[in-house]
């Protein structure tokens, strides 16, 4: 059998209870190798690959599981960004009989919705703006289309070192249309969000590109940036998208 195993950002309290009894039952678990750190706990063998491997590590688990249980481990929810569906390619592909089981995972998109209020609590989309399996020109369509929707919008993988321009793009993007609709975009930035070293920050789309070099330099790999939408607001100094229950109500 194999798991396929969402594990949250990783901090032990965010594993929910069946993806700790499933590490706990295998005999292998596969992984980035950044990922290591956090199934070290449960005492099994451990296989790793690095960054763009993720072909070789999916064979790998896919194999190894025609004869043991193995746990192959994304970060988030494996169906979300995650190897899930590589998974599945591959073993349609090499023919693989092997039982798949999905265990899912918390996402970025709930811890950081959590840790800035509110955000998420109307209809939102989520982008990844890496380029590196999804032609730019798709992203930034994608992006438009949340925006021209007044969908809040929550941005996976927003910069690199390497990967400056979809981020900036879709900076300008989001400023052209705060501009045509007379509104100036809350923006929350969550920043290891369930991991150590956990910040996040609360401001708005012209402060970001009014203060670009300052946002760049905190921004990376590990953050989640959340783009409210047209009724988005701060109230107790969070980000809240109102639900229309006071509206509703007349309250």
């Amino acid at each position: 059998m194999l798991y396929v195993v969402g594990i949250g950002p990783g901090g032990e309290k965010y594993f929910t209870r069946e993806s700790e009894e499933v590490l706990k039952s295998v005999d292998l678990i596969v992984c980035y190798s950044g990922y290591r750190k956090y199934i070290e706990r449960f005492r099994k063998e451990v296989y790793t690959t690095g960054m763009k491997k993720e072909i070789e590590r999916v064979r790998y688990a896919l194999k190894e599981a025609e004869k043991r249980d193995v746990a192959l481990v994304s970060s988030g929810d494996a169906t979300i960004y995650g190897m899930a569906s590589l998974v599945y390619e591959l073993a349609e592909k090499d023919n693989c009989k092997v039982p798949i089981k999905v265990v899912s995972g918390v996402t970025a998109a709930s811890i950081s919705s959590a840790i800035l209020g509110a955000p998420l609590n109307h209809d939102f989309v989520v982008v990844s703006l890496s380029d590196l399996l999804t032609p730019l020109e798709v992203i930034l369509r994608r992006v438009r289309c949340a925006l021209e929707g007044d969908f809040v919008l929550v941005l996976y993988n927003p910069l690199s070192r390497s990967r400056r321009e979809p981020f900036l793009r879709t900076v300008e993007i989001i400023r052209e249309y705060g501009e045509k609709r007379g509104v100036d975009y809350i923006v929350g930035i969550v920043k290891n969000g369930g991991r150590e070293g956990e910040e996040y920050r609360i401001t708005t789309i012209g402060d970001i590109c009014s203060n670009l070099d300052k946002y760049m330099k905190f921004i990376d790999m590990n953050t989640t940036v959340i783009v409210g939408n047209s009724n988005t607001k701060v109230i107790c100094n969070k980000m809240v998208t109102p639900r229309g229950y006071l509206d509703k109500y007349k309250v």
